[in-house]
């Protein structure tokens, strides 16, 4: 698949489309996407799979000398009890794992 740029992910957020299944389809949409569908295909897919990443609440830290890597969490007194289903029905206990696509439409603030 193509790379996307935060233009691409921008009018993927604006847009309702259905897709055809034919990648080198020009897309007619409002706001124009001047791309074929499999960019905004593409831009979907990301905005999915940054969106629905989840893991149980604790297994994973962010890391203290910069805050935007997450690393693995491992306890000094052993390893994390795992929770029942039960605690898990909780959508409470569930975290994103990824970084969510900011409003900006990248995944990282510029420098």
């Amino acid at each position: 698949m193509p790379d996307l740029t935060p233009e691409d992910l921008s009018i993927a957020r604006r847009v309702k489309f259905h897709f055809s299944g034919d990648l080198e389809r020009r897309i007619f949409t409002n706001p124009f996407f001047f791309k074929r569908e499999k960019h905004l295909l593409r831009a979907q897919i990301a905005r999915i799979t940054f969106g629905t990443a989840l893991v149980p609440k604790g297994m994973f830290k962010l890391n203290e000398e910069n805050p935007s890597v997450i690393e693995e969490n491992i306890p000094d007194e052993g390893p994390i009890p795992i929770p029942s289903t039960k605690d898990m029905a909780i959508a409470s206990n569930w975290v994103h794992h990824v970084p969510s696509i900011l409003k900006c439409c990248r995944t990282t603030l510029l420098e």
